[in-house]
């Protein structure tokens, strides 16, 4: 890699930014309804060993991008092949947040304003924070990234004018069927969505902290997660989780004499932000090294271009991005975040294992 470096804490907002994207327009595990607290920790369990998986295939390769380490490992035609692949999963991955974003932005608050202007305004911001690099990636996530929590705390206040915080019991009233689907799409979206990553972990500066930094993060964000969960379910009880298309979004409009909608879309635009710039810079980046480009910027419009094009053509409204969000993207992303992490891990192992020629 060349010189750009990010600090830890830089890599840490990035990945818990990342996150969170556009899960904080859904509510967490809601499949599962009343417990969806325990999809959760189910899903962050397997969510911290996805990311435990990703940190420890980066430390085997040291320096190596996801698509150095595919060609290493499987050969430069196969592993051409898989890299290609991986660009496209990056791309699809921005251009359904990007669709999320438009369709929450026009369904909540611009009802009059076209969603393809809207995605079209968000992706020139994106063309630009992609464009400016990896380091201004990071400062970009040290400002505002903190501002998420804050604010979804600010929002969760208005837990105090409810009375039922027993509204996620009973535990298990509908079989553990529901909470083991939800934990699978939990774990798929997004903790597995953080194979991104493997394109910008070789930028850290101190790659002996990453695996406590990945480790850390995921941590961070199954806590938040629990606690939009509460929060959602105590203030709208379960039957409106059922109801609601953008669940979490709901709660920041019942705030008792104030409007904190406003606070809520600041939230999305940050976090939906961070996750579509870390897809598209890993997308263009691969790409550059592929094609052996000296500058991965040549790239970035098109690739934008390209995802906004997907976002809006793809889905035909919000509901079929939620079914395949919901009923599609776990198998879909099986190889991406799963198959192919674990045998590049085995592959990595069995080449540190092998003993060192000795010169004669």
């Amino acid at each position: 890699m060349g010189k750009t470096r990010i600090s830890g804490i830089q890599l840490f907002l990035l990945i818990t930014g990342f996150l969170l994207g556009s899960r904080l327009i859904i509510s967490p595990a809601s499949e599962s309804k009343t417990d969806g607290w325990l999809s959760i920790l189910i899903a962050g369990a397997g969510g911290i060993l996805l990311v435990t998986m990703y940190a420890s295939i980066a430390l085997l390769n040291p320096s190596r991008t996801l698509v150095e380490i595919l060609r290493d490992r499987f050969g430069k035609i196969i592993g051409t092949i898989v890299a290609i692949s991986y660009i496209w999963y990056f791309t699809h991955l921005a251009g359904l947040v990007f669709r999320d974003f438009g369709s929450f932005l026009v369904t909540t608050t611009y009802p009059r304003t076209p969603m393809e202007v809207i995605i079209a305004i968000f992706a020139l911001t994106i063309i630009y924070a992609v464009n400016s690099g990896i380091e201004v990636m990071g400062r970009i996530s040290e400002i505002l990234v903190p501002i998420v929590p804050v604010l979804s705390l600010i929002i969760g206040a208005s837990i105090v004018t409810t009375h039922d915080f027993t509204a996620f019991l009973p535990v298990l009233e509908n079989g553990i069927k529901p909470v083991i689907k939800a934990s699978l799409n939990l774990l798929a979206f997004p903790f597995g969505e953080a194979v991104v990553f493997l394109m910008i972990f070789p930028h850290l500066n101190k790659m002996k902290s990453l695996i406590k930094i990945t480790t850390f993060s995921t941590l961070s964000v199954i806590g938040l997660f629990l606690y939009i969960f509460f929060r959602n379910i105590i203030i709208l009880e379960s039957h409106f989780l059922d109801q609601a298309t953008f669940v979490p979004h709901l709660t920041s409009v019942l705030f008792p004499g104030l409007n904190l909608e406003p606070l809520f879309g600041v939230i999305m635009i940050i976090a939906g932000g961070i996750k579509i710039i870390s897809a598209i810079y890993a997308a263009v980046m691969g790409l550059s090294q592929l094609i052996g480009a000296k500058d991965y910027r040549t790239f970035t419009t098109c690739i934008v271009a390209f995802s906004v094009i997907l976002s809006i053509w793809v889905h035909e409204n919000i509901f079929e991005v939620f079914n395949w969000a919901g009923n599609t993207w776990f198998y879909y992303s099986i190889p991406f975040q799963f198959i192919i992490p674990l045998i590049l891990l085995f592959l990595s192992l069995i080449k540190k294992a092998d003993p060192k020629p000795q010169d004669l």
